[in-house]
């Protein structure tokens, strides 16, 4: 998985996180997701899923090796 693949899917994770939340809360516009999640708070969040994409992935690999 390179960079971008792992970009696009923190940022699906961020979608589907609010499509979650406003669906439980019978929200049908994305609009206040969208302010909400714009700037500093969407690359804070964007940062952490990145970072947990890295660390699952990371231990993937490392779980691979020791199964050779």
């Amino acid at each position: 998985m390179n960079k971008q693949d792992i970009q696009n899917l923190a940022e699906n994770a961020l979608h589907e996180a609010c499509r979650h939340i406003q669906d439980a809360l019978g929200v049908t516009s994305g609009d206040t997701a969208g302010l909400f999640f714009t700037g500093a708070r969407e690359e804070i969040i964007l940062d952490f899923l990145t970072a947990y994409i890295d660390t699952e992935l990371m231990l993937k690999d490392l779980s691979n090796a020791t199964k050779d």
